[in-house]
């Protein structure tokens, strides 16, 4: 088990949550279909997945991040560099998409300086027998206001639902 992880259960307030929620799922909500992560075999046919940049390289870059402000406030970073929702459709079976990190340029040799590590935490928006899983094994199954935080350096994956119209959740990536 991954001992670098740290699972929040309940994490907003219902209230805040169930907003959040209804703003991802609104019809007005711009969701933008892009590839997933990894191309794997087993996913090269189901390689879909609508996504949502609320943050990218430390600036806001969509009119909804006001909707992320509780959120923030409570997480509390130093700084985000990016903040991203992601939509898997229902397939038939759980399909996993690749091991990956979310920051791949922490030690950007044009900087001048290194940018400390960052920590990634996934909100995840809807309960569904998906999961996240790991490099070493570890599963973190998605449960609706499950807040799971991790350092970035942790490879891991999330996989599509086969029990629920989506599997809906929030990355951060933040200092």
């Amino acid at each position: 088990m991954t001992t670098h992880l740290d699972i929040q259960d309940n994490f907003l307030p219902i209230e805040y949550f169930e907003f959040l929620h209804s703003e991802l799922v609104n019809h007005y909500f711009p969701w933008y279909s892009t590839k997933i992560v990894n191309d794997t075999e087993e996913n090269k046919l189901n390689n879909l997945q609508f996504v949502h940049m609320f943050y990218h390289e430390h600036s806001p870059i969509s009119g909804m991040v006001p909707i992320l402000r509780e959120c923030l406030e409570k997480i509390k970073p130093i700084s985000v560099y990016k903040v991203k929702a992601n939509l898997m459709p229902c397939q038939n079976k759980i399909i996993e998409h690749g091991m990956h990190i979310d920051v791949e340029d922490e030690e950007d040799p044009q900087l001048p300086f290194t940018l400390p590590p960052t920590t990634t935490s996934i909100l995840y928006m809807n309960t569904n027998d998906g999961y996240t899983k790991f490099e070493d094994g570890t599963i973190v199954k998605s449960v609706q206001n499950r807040f799971v935080t991790f350092p970035n350096y942790l490879k891991h994956t999330g996989t599509t639902t086969s029990d629920s119209e989506y599997r809906m959740v929030i990355n951060f990536n933040y200092v």
